[in-house]
């Protein structure tokens, strides 16, 4: 009995569920220590526009590294014993994440102006893009970086960079706030995205990057690493860019502060569902990933149902339980109207852990088309829904609701959509 219990916590799954777990932790506190000061210091406003940059930044880190890091990921550790073609896996990873960030760093500064508008409403912040254009290559070799850290299951080293990450993005957001406000914000946000490629060189220093790295693209691979980003590409920038076109609409129509409360909204939820995600992330897809009959998968997906549906559930209940007490702590009183909102955020998250539960079973048993397909649709439904009920309920408890009846739609869909190849592969 000793020794089954030593062989478990010597295992790769609960180290690395551990080294993530305190990682995590330690990006809730920071994450906590961000909100407070931006809420305190910029109000709303600051809120707002940060969702906004947030959002930006999410879709260029995919478009400028080809969203290739899942396949990085999954290359690296599939190839990691066979020299020859690692280094194949590397040079073409490389290759194609300095070509399109340097694309997207000639985008940035030939629409430098239209983004500017699109992003955050008014051109005074454009010079915010040319610290985002210099920063693109670094941050996309940054994540070329990680990914490749992360496939050579160096897990120590990766949960060290985003600890060091959460760490400097604290810093910099409650130094650069304090002086400078919302402008701070901003600048500490992009900061922490591109001097954390720093930290990533530093912790990769044992991989010989000048031995292992020449510029060469290899078809095949190419070709691999295509299949991975297809859904990764659309998804990273669906919801984001629906995200930026809403608070626009919230912006225009109600002004800056209510897209702040909205936004405020968003940032608790997300706060209390990262460790439920890192969990997912961590336990559940590499474990489907690697189930081979339908009857495995669906005894795992009704177990992870039981388990991540039911800690949202109760983190959500509690929630609502201290809403009262825990909005101002983490944000201020001026997002109190919050509390008339919350529990309709809550209702639409419980259905986003569900939906993604499915989302990745679908992914794993190679429904990418399918995938990309429903994140399209549904991205439309979200903004449409939103669009119908700033027209037509000029109110932001009822604007809200678009965020649950998109998660149930979607969730119900891939519900409808995995029954079906269950009943397919039974018969």
């Amino acid at each position: 009995m000793k020794e089954k219990i030593k062989s478990l916590l010597n295992s790769q799954l609960v180290q690395v569920s551990s080294f993530t777990s305190i990682s995590t932790l330690i990006k809730i506190g920071t994450t906590f220590i961000s909100a407070k000061v931006l809420a305190v210091f910029t109000g709303p406003a600051g809120i707002a526009m940060l969702g906004q940059l947030t959002n930006f930044i999410t879709i260029l880190i995919q478009v400028s590294t080809g969203a290739t890091g899942t396949g990085i990921v999954k290359l690296t550790g599939q190839y990691q014993e066979d020299k020859p073609q690692l280094k194949k896996i590397i040079d073409t990873s490389f290759t194609l994440n300095i070509l399109f960030s340097g694309l997207v760093l000639l985008l940035i500064f030939l629409f430098q102006n239209q983004l500017t508008l699109f992003v955050f409403n008014e051109l005074k912040y454009k010079w915010l893009l040319y610290f985002v254009a210099i920063g693109t290559p670094l941050i996309a070799i940054n994540n070329f970086i990680l990914s490749v850290i992360s496939g050579l299951h160096q897990f120590k080293k990766y949960v060290a960079i985003n600890i060091f990450s959460s760490i400097l993005s604290v810093i910099l957001t409650v130094g650069l706030v304090y002086f400078y406000t919302i402008d701070g914000a901003l600048l500490a946000y992009i900061l922490t995205q591109t001097l954390i490629f720093f930290v990533s060189l530093f912790y990769s220093k044992t991989i010989q990057w000048k031995e292992t790295i020449s510029f060469a693209i290899d078809k095949s691979i190419t070709k691999k690493l295509a299949h991975f980003s297809l859904y990764v590409i659309v998804s990273a920038f669906c919801f984001p860019f629906a995200q930026i076109l809403v608070r626009n609409l919230i912006i225009d129509t109600f002004g800056i502060d209510t897209a702040g409360i909205w936004e405020g909204t968003n940032r608790i939820s997300s706060m209390y569902l990262l460790l439920i995600t890192s969990a997912i992330g961590v336990y559940f897809f590499p474990k489907i990933s690697n189930l081979k009959t339908i009857q495995e998968v669906s005894k795992e997906l009704n177990f992870a149902f039981k388990v991540f549906v039911g800690a949202t559930l109760f983190a959500g209940f509690l929630l609502l339980l201290l809403k009262s007490f825990i909005i101002p702590l983490v944000l201020s009183k001026a997002f109190l109207h919050i509390n008339n909102i919350l529990y309709i955020q809550v209702i639409g998250d419980v259905f986003l852990i569900a939906k993604m539960l499915l989302s990745m079973v679908l992914l794993s048993r190679d429904k990418t088309k399918v995938m990309v397909f429903f994140e399209i649709i549904f991205t439309a439904i979200y903004i449409v829904s939103n669009y119908i009920l700033v027209l037509n309920f000029p109110d932001l408890t009822n604007i809200i609701w678009a965020y649950p009846i998109y998660t149930f739609l979607y969730f119900l869909t891939l519900f409808l959509t995995y029954k079906r190849i269950v009943n397919v592969v039974e018969n």
